[in-house]
């Protein structure tokens, strides 16, 4: 019996040896590939943690709670949880100013921040996006800006002013872009992806080729006469005529591009047609165009 036994030890022998040098060689891979992705992104597999993206122009050393983590750019896994970051520029880059914020990591999700860096706040932007599990089904997008009241639209259509929270986004690739007067628009992509929330955090830029006397110009223009303007092109390919001199207004009616209409007042950059015969409504000046030299009709010119 004692034989038979220690004819059954020898025969696991080999088994047990491969089984070991199978364990050994999984955490040999393991490590490795920790240290050839930086995101460490196997391991969020294992932990509830997440990871954060960080790129910036120009390059910046980046403190992650106030302690040195590298420079742009990075990312990295952290756990879920709330986060300081501070981007500070080389020395060689002395007259351009450092940024932080807040930013939370999410489990299983990566956060990203993108900076344009300038030499005053007003001339410095960039975005911060992440993304949750929401428990909603359809995928939602959270767009905030600073400014706030800005113009919101997603791959092409105006979706109102911000904030703006968005609801049922398709699955996939979208553009959003947002845009307002004095300052230079941003647009980006983005993924929706179903039961998350994406949150979309602006910092505009000023632009500095803006004019603000024709801002406040039209602003508040009342035009004596009426002028004719011209339909743009349009993404949808029609333009909404809405009640109020405003995205958040009810629809009044829907004008054709190359159409000509007559319009009397101007407020920021919204215009007042009269649509039909006694009826009037607003058209967003953005795809519109004045017609500065109307040819009369044969009515008028009578």
């Amino acid at each position: 019996m004692l034989n038979g036994q220690k004819q059954y030890n020898t025969a696991m022998l080999p088994k047990i040896k491969i089984i070991l040098v199978a364990i050994l060689l999984f955490f040999a891979v393991f490590i490795v590939v920790q240290f050839i992705f930086p995101d460490r992104s196997v391991s969020r597999l294992f932990t509830n943690s997440g990871s954060l993206r960080i790129e910036s122009v120009p390059k910046t050393n980046v403190f992650i709670n106030s302690t040195l983590s590298g420079q742009t750019p990075m990312q990295l896994s952290l756990k879920e949880g709330v986060y300081t970051v501070k981007l500070v520029p080389e020395a060689s880059e002395a007259k351009i100013i450092s940024w932080s914020g807040t930013v939370r990591v999410f489990e299983r999700n990566t956060t990203y921040i993108n900076r344009e860096l300038a030499s005053n706040e007003l001339l410095s932007g960039g975005e911060i996006l992440s993304l949750e599990k929401s428990g909603k089904g359809a995928a939602q997008l959270w767009v905030n800006t600073d400014p706030s009241g800005v113009f919101v639209s997603l791959d092409g259509e105006d979706r109102g002013v911000s904030p703006a929270f968005i609801e049922n986004v398709p699955t996939g690739q979208h553009e959003l872009t947002v845009r307002g007067d004095g300052l230079l628009p941003r647009t980006i992509k983005v993924v929706a992806v179903d039961d998350h929330k994406l949150t979309a955090d602006f910092k505009l830029m000023r632009d500095e080729n803006f004019k603000e006397k024709e801002v406040q110009k039209k602003k508040k223009q009342t035009i004596e006469e009426a002028k004719l303007l011209k339909i743009l092109d349009t993404p949808t390919g029609w333009l909404r005529v809405r009640s109020e001199p405003s995205l958040g207004a009810s629809e009044s009616a829907q004008v054709a591009p190359g159409e000509e209409y007559k319009y009397y007042t101007v407020e920021q950059n919204w215009y007042q047609i009269e649509y039909e015969d006694g009826k009037r409504g607003w058209v967003f000046g953005e795809y519109i165009e004045e017609v500065l030299d109307p040819t009369p009709t044969p009515d008028e010119a009578l």
